[in-house]
């Protein structure tokens, strides 16, 4: 089967950002001295090692442990927290990418902040870890001083073996604990009572409390339905990278702009769809009451981004040009906009590209128009699949004068909340589309907003007094992502053979006819004929037995489809002409003897995979291959890079506060956001309620 995508010429060109001649401001980002920047994992651990003084490999693991602690009745309250069901996201479910869970969310299980702790060893310089699914619960090991050492997240602890100071003993691996639940045990004075002198703390406060630290063991020891993933068990496509244009601000609080605007997650089950957090009373588990810490007062946050393009007059979309509309209008420049008439029966189009890196949760759009005519007419749509298909937002039919908004079509309709076209995504385009016959039309003051979901323990907070900040811009790229779904393989890939799509218990993925030998190719290119400076690629691959992902949980599920044969192979590849020649991105290699020197075949061998390749200059198009032998794939991640030539554009960067009840400010503005600055916040004296802080990138 092939399936060519061909686009229609004004859609690439319209999608194409601001020229690259105006100035445009790459991921501005702001800490607090000694904060760990959120948007880069080797960054964030180097600052953590440097605070916590740590040099030591055990040092440094713990250090790392006790930034992810998730109970703030027994800890001091930090960057995550255990709460089931709000970070999920259709179809692929619950998320595991790194960036996200710091940076969106701030909270989850332990099949989430597991991963999430391995991540951050890898980065922080360890040779190995790995992540071990216990049935119930999920742990995470890692590799220094000759063994594995496993330190749980999520429950709070980590244990040594042997007699003597805890500090200096080794840390029980998850093969030490299967074969002897006394390593656990043998550290209790009484069921609710640990032995203070055999442990560190925090050692399991919670489970302690409620004298249930036998049924810990027993999860260990239940050795049977303990599974090891020899992969990452992580996703790491995702990037923190985005720009602000003239015209757009970046607004994010410090707490949620109201208490019931939160991202609330949706599952697709058996064809329906419905709220994924579930309502569990017996624990004051209250979906109304978003996404909070159960345990202590920490809460989620949201933001905005607004975009008001600045809209001229031009004969067609061109990149050079910057965002307008196309040659069916005819568009006087003029101090609010545009304003003209439509040539023709045709109707005059714009689309406008919208990126968010954190998880969107909805948007609005607002206008002032003027439509002269009953024949006149002015739509607004949304897409989340780059122009493959289109959701309306609004229609508004003339004649009409004065100010008009839309917000994105809802597509279902829950007890607790809604799913926007936007929700779970992180990016769309809008097109706004005046249709008729000829007439006078006018349309200005168009400001496009979407509305976020973020963790607020991410932001540069303020304190009483003196603040130091480091501002720091991101790289210099304009990065796009395509959302590929798997249902829809063929209006996606460029070439697709013998691949099938299949859906089990509402998990979907993709396998070889047979599990014989099968491809999928990729096209990527850039709005508007414009250059390319790298893609990534990577997805999750599976070794398929008698078991499968479940979404809804990240565990393991029955699977009736035959498993993959002895021998299954799987490979990524580039190549700038769908022709080849291939270069290989990554091919699998099943896994072996792990770096203590021990085998292992309870396995999940359904490695995550994210490649990155930097491409020559002046490459226009670059194609990836997907192939299959024997193995399965559910989850496709594509995005691609351009260069941004040009000057650095002016940045505001403003922090609002609270103090003695006093709403206070303070703005400093960058005329080149392409440096790194430090610069000083004096709060004054006593308590400070941080509310946001915004970037601008100003119209010059």
């Amino acid at each position: 089967m092939r399936s060519v995508l061909k686009f229609p010429a004004m859609l690439i060109l319209a999608a194409a950002l601001v020229s690259p001649a105006r100035a445009r401001v790459f991921t501005p980002w702001v800490t607090v001295k000694g904060q760990p920047d959120t948007r880069d994992l080797g960054r964030l651990t180097a600052t953590l090692y440097e605070n916590a003084g740590a040099v030591t490999d055990r040092e440094k693991a713990e250090t790392l442990w006790r930034y992810l602690l998730t109970d703030g009745r027994f800890v001091e309250p930090g960057m995550f927290y255990h709460i089931a069901g709000w970070a999920y996201e259709e179809p692929v479910g619950e998320v595991l990418d790194p960036l996200k869970l710091l940076n969106s969310y701030g909270f989850g299980l332990c099949y989430q902040d597991g991963p999430l702790l391995e991540a951050l060893f890898e980065a922080g310089g360890f040779q190995d870890a790995r992540s071990w699914f216990l049935t119930g619960h999920t742990v995470c090991e890692v590799f220094f001083d000759g063994r594995y050492s496993m330190l749980d997240v999520d429950m709070m602890g980590y244990t040594t073996v042997g007699d003597g100071d805890p500090r200096t003993l080794p840390i029980a691996g998850v093969r030490e604990l299967e074969a002897d639940r006394s390593i656990i045990t043998a550290k209790l004075l009484a069921p609710d009572r640990a032995d203070t002198s055999k442990v560190i703390y925090p050692w399991y406060p919670a489970d302690v409390q409620v004298k249930a630290m036998g049924g810990y063991a027993d999860i260990f020891t239940s050795g049977d339905d303990n599974w090891l993933f020899p992969f990452r068990r992580y996703s790491s496509g995702h990037s923190m990278d985005y720009l602000l244009r003239p015209g757009e601000k970046l607004i994010r609080y410090y707490q949620p702009e109201s208490s019931s605007l939160y991202y609330l997650p949706f599952k697709h089950v058996d064809g329906r769809w419905s709220e994924f957090p579930r309502e569990i009373p017996q624990y004051n588990i209250n979906t109304e009451d978003g996404p909070h810490s159960q345990k202590d007062e920490r809460v989620w946050a949201t933001g905005r981004l607004e975009y008001t393009p600045p809209l001229h007059r031009q004969s067609a979309f061109y990149p050079e040009r910057g965002e307008g509309f196309n040659h069916n209008l005819s568009l006087p420049e003029t101090a609010g906009g545009a304003l003209g008439r439509l040539d023709g029966s045709r109707p005059a189009t714009a689309v406008f590209e919208m990126n968010s890196p954190w998880v969107l949760i909805d948007g609005q759009f607002e206008l002032y128009a003027e439509l002269a005519a009953a024949h006149n007419q002015l739509i607004v749509e949304t897409s989340t699949d780059r122009g493959r298909s289109w959701e309306v937002a609004g229609q508004l039919r003339g004649p009409y004068s004065g100010p008009w908004r839309c917000a994105p079509r809802v597509l279902s309709v829950s007890e607790h909340g809604t799913r926007g076209a936007l929700s779970g995504t992180y990016g769309y385009l809008v097109r706004i589309t005046l249709a008729g016959p000829d007439g006078r039309v006018a349309l200005r003051d168009l400001r496009l907003t979407s509305i976020f979901q973020l963790n607020p323990r991410s932001l540069p907070a303020l304190a009483g007094g003196k603040n130091e900040l480091l501002y720091s811009p991101g790289k210099v790229v304009v990065r796009r992502s395509l959302p590929v779904e798997l249902s829809r393989l063929a209006d996606f890939a460029l070439e697709v053979d013998r691949l099938v799509y299949t859906r089990e218990n509402s998990n979907g993925l993709v396998y070889p006819e047979r599990w014989k030998k099968g491809a999928a190719v990729f096209e990527l290119t850039a709005p508007g004929g414009g250059e390319l400076s790298g893609i990534s690629a990577g997805g999750r691959f599976l070794v398929l037995g008698e078991i499968a992902p479940e979404k809804t949980t990240a565990e393991t599920r029955p699977t009736r489809l035959k498993g993959s044969p002895a021998g299954a192979a799987a490979r990524l590849e580039w190549a700038l002409s769908p022709a080849g020649p291939w270069r290989e991105l990554w091919e699998y290699k099943a896994p072996a003897k792990w770096r203590d020197g021990h085998s292992e075949n309870r396995l999940l061998a359904w490695p995550e995979v994210d490649r990155s390749v930097e491409l020559p200059a002046g490459t226009k198009t670059a194609y990836v291959r997907y192939s299959l032998d024997g193995m399965a794939l559910d989850d496709i991640r594509l995005a691609s890079s351009s260069p941004a030539d040009g000057p650095g554009g002016a940045l505001v960067i403003t922090h609002r506060w609270r103090s003695r009840n006093v709403p206070r400010s303070f703005s400093v503005r960058l005329d080149e956001a392409s440096r790194e600055l430090n610069y000083t916040v004096n709060t004054g004296p006593g308590e400070v309620t941080n509310l946001a802080v915004e970037f601008e990138c100003p119209v010059e």
